[in-house]
């Protein structure tokens, strides 16, 4: 129904009702796009709120700490090495973890180590160069108050050797030692029995003079392993040394890090900003490059009785060991 206007009379004329005007209202706008656009704007912040804490959580399960930078920021991860070598799980695990990470543009092995057993130096020594090749992202050696045999050894495996002034390294050589008990014995009244299937199998027991067979023996093995040491430091510094330029100074002497840059053992004199700014450098770090290192892992009491690491020994059992031990160290 539509309303009329009001009816006038007049005499006999009535007027006719007239119809108002229908009015009609303007088209509502389509809120359609705007529907859209806000649900992709809230999946975007949600999903980047995901990825940050998936971060945050992947770092603090892989044990890191950032030292330098935030969390996003492109990174030099450093890679301690410090006392004696005898294991090499924890740095290899490192080395891998570090280079799927794609924040880390480039790593630094910190060394403070006088060296230790050859397995473990080589074992590492080889995964350096196996990451440097497989990764593409350069790998520092940085240089603490020693680094020498064992240490150096590891060193010689990176892209760039940055040494302090008075770091303490070289020492290219092989060392077998161990103590003869004898004596001891004698005097304790202990007679130790031993029974072999060869001739060289008690070699370098304790509770026997070592004979010249034996001795001789021992020496083979000694320079067969100097020889590989020198090989691998010339392969880590092929271009800078030549075997014979390694040979020339693998007697076991230790050079200060000054007498290891005119010698080509170093690249260049610097402490560990150094290194990081020439491992931002090479791995293409615009700026400052923020660090980040592994968590100093505490051994509990699991660890200790598990382990079968060398360096859970006392001293005791080093000294009274019935074995001796071929070792890269100063």
């Amino acid at each position: 129904m539509t309303e009329l206007d009001p009816v006038t009379v007049s005499g006999d004329n009535i007027a006719e009702p007239v119809a108002a005007p229908i009015v009609t209202p303007p088209p509502r706008k389509s809120r359609t796009g705007a529907f859209f656009f806000g649900a992709l704007s809230g999946c975007l912040v949600v999903f980047a709120g995901v990825a940050l804490f998936a971060i945050l959580i992947a770092a603090m399960a892989n044990n890191d700490a950032t030292t330098r930078g935030d969390v996003l920021c492109d990174k030099v991860a450093i890679i301690p090495i410090d006392g004696e070598i005898f294991g090499s799980r924890e740095t290899i695990e490192a080395l891998h973890r570090y280079a799927r990470n794609g924040n880390v543009k480039a790593m630094i092995m910190r060394i403070n180590s006088p060296g230790g057993a050859i397995a473990p130096s080589q074992e590492i020594y080889e995964e350096i160069r196996n990451v440097r090749a497989r990764s593409g992202k350069p790998i520092i050696a940085s240089l603490d108050s020693v680094a020498a045999s064992g240490g150096y050894y590891i060193a010689s495996a990176c892209d760039t050797i940055v040494a302090n002034p008075g770091s303490i390294t070289g020492s290219i050589g092989v060392i077998l030692q161990w103590m003869q008990t004898k004596d001891l014995l004698a005097w304790a009244k202990l007679k130790p029995q031993t029974i072999t299937s060869g001739a060289m199998k008690a070699a370098g027991s304790p509770y026997e003079e070592l004979t010249d067979a034996e001795r001789a023996y021992f020496q083979s093995i000694v320079t067969q392993l100097h020889s590989q040491f020198v090989r691998a430091v010339a392969a880590g510094r092929k271009g800078k040394l030549s075997e014979a330029d390694v040979a020339a100074i693998a007697d076991g002497r230790v050079f200060t890090g000054e007498q290891a840059l005119q010698l080509k053992l170093v690249d260049q004199l610097g402490n560990l900003d150094d290194a990081v700014r020439v491992a931002g450098k090479l791995g293409g770090i615009h700026g400052r490059p923020g660090t980040i290192y592994p968590k100093k892992r505490t051994r509990s009491l699991f660890d200790a009785l598990t382990s079968d690491d060398s360096d859970t020994e006392t001293a005791i059992s080093r000294i009274l060991t019935r074995r001796p031990r071929f070792l890269f160290q100063w």
